[in-house]
């Protein structure tokens, strides 16, 4: 019997050890409702059973972040790779700089923006109006969220618009709140024509405005390798046709962006794996480029 022991118990010991890896990859992604997740699904079926992937519905960014670089890789809900936003490295960077070596970013997603939405009587129409100025109220979303961390970000580059004070709520509670002039504006990440911005355009267009977000400051962020982690660009004329960017000329709104992207844990992910792992998230990502990206 000693004989048959012997391999199990060598397998154990690897698995204990760190130098056996899953059988699948546990991708983390978003909310089952969210783009991140559908795209998750995506990449699960281009991967096949060439690369299997599990994906896992998680609270965002963040919540991915901690998943695959704090938890043990033997928690149920730990994940060896996740869809996030460039920024969340970032954040995580600023409090600890060696956690993030690990983290190797494989493929950029889709291109995703902060749309920011004001309730049309209060004038505001850009993000830059609220700078410094404690009259106006901003929703930032829950703490973790895509919108709370992009408002992390802008307020370790410029100091001015922590005197905004924010409310940490999300989705239709925030929407609702702008429109009926309970809160001046609330900021929501995501790509074109998807989400509340949709629901904002097609039911809340009489009280509700997109404003701009074209402060230099705003791109200032960068990654680890030092490059840029934002950039300007229009919300391109009538892609919400219906009421918040009407007439003649469509109203396109200059705001910054982002693409989202695949982001492995180097120490959870067979090095054997990541060639066909990036091989096949590549060929999944051209299709969701074209779904989200316009």
């Amino acid at each position: 019997m000693r004989k048959f022991m012997l391999p199990a118990l060598a397998a154990t010991l690897l698995l204990f050890t760190g130098n056996a890896f899953a059988a699948e990859i546990r991708l983390c992604t978003g909310s089952a409702t969210g783009v991140y997740y559908a795209a998750g699904e995506s990449i699960k079926a281009f991967a096949g059973q060439s690369v299997p992937i599990r994906n896992v519905e998680t609270d965002g960014t963040i919540d991915n972040l901690e998943r695959v670089l704090d938890l043990a890789p033997t928690d149920p809900k730990a994940c060896d790779a996740m869809i996030g936003q460039p920024d969340g490295p970032v954040y995580i960077a600023r409090q600890s700089p060696a956690k993030v070596k690990k983290l190797r970013k494989i493929v950029d997603l889709h291109t995703e923006y902060l749309h920011v939405l004001c309730n049309k009587a209060s004038g505001v129409d850009d993000l830059t109006d609220l700078a410094g100025n404690t009259k106006y109220t901003l929703d930032v979303g829950v703490a973790g969220s895509g919108a709370w961390l992009i408002w992390q970000n802008i307020i370790a580059e410029d100091s001015s618009y922590a005197n905004v004070p924010p409310k940490n709520e999300g989705g239709m509670l925030a929407l609702s709140s702008v429109a009926a002039g309970d809160t001046t504006c609330m900021l929501a990440p995501s790509g074109l024509r998807t989400g509340i911005v949709l629901e904002a355009d097609n039911t809340f267009g009489d009280k509700v405005t997109l404003a701009a977000a074209d402060d230099n400051d705003f791109v200032k962020a960068t990654d680890a390798k030092g490059e840029k982690v934002y950039s300007f660009a229009d919300i391109p004329k009538r892609t919400y046709g219906k009421s918040l960017q009407t007439g003649f000329f469509g109203g396109a709104v200059k705001t910054i962006t982002w693409n989202a992207g695949v982001y492995v844990n180097t120490d959870r992910v067979d090095p054997a794996i990541l060639p066909k792992l990036i091989r096949e998230v590549s060929r999944a990502a051209l299709q969701i480029k074209a779904e989200y990206s316009k």
